[in-house]
């Protein structure tokens, strides 16, 4: 693959999105956007929670006055590099949108947004692993 000024591969099979979608793909092909997909944009992009199932939340979102459509349009144009490039996921806007058939089918954040909290017990931290004789003798290696 060539890549433009718009699609720029990061060898795992990733194409981040750097100035138009559109340039990295001229045929305009587009991404089918679930409905996974789009309640996981709202979340973790727009930080509106809802709960129930993928479709009950769409209803949700759409009664909280959220343009649904437009976010599906946008998943499904930012997607649709990757299909057109045969990327398994696309990074746009700190977002990755992982393509599986053809289609959008979740979006992850690359951080976990600081107003959402634990919702259960929160597991305790490991202990330290001993140290070894090799962590001695490298300890002055970078």
């Amino acid at each position: 693959m060539n890549p433009s000024p718009a699609s720029a591969p990061d060898g795992g099979g990733t194409v981040r999105v750097v100035v138009d979608p559109q340039r990295a793909n001229p045929g305009g092909i587009r991404a089918r956007a679930t409905d996974h997909a789009v309640r996981r944009y709202a979340e973790r992009a727009l930080g509106i929670a809802v709960d129930g199932e993928d479709a009950a939340a769409l209803a949700t979102l759409r009664a909280r006055g959220v343009n649904v459509g437009a976010i599906r349009r946008r998943i499904s144009i930012q997607g649709g590099l990757g299909v057109a490039n045969g990327a398994h996921s696309v990074i746009a806007d700190g977002l990755r949108l992982v393509i599986a058939d053809g289609a959008v089918v979740t979006v992850l954040a690359r951080k976990i947004r600081p107003d959402f909290e634990a919702a259960g017990e929160v597991s305790p931290v490991p202990p330290r692993r001993p140290r070894s004789v090799l962590d001695r003798d490298y300890a002055d290696h970078d």
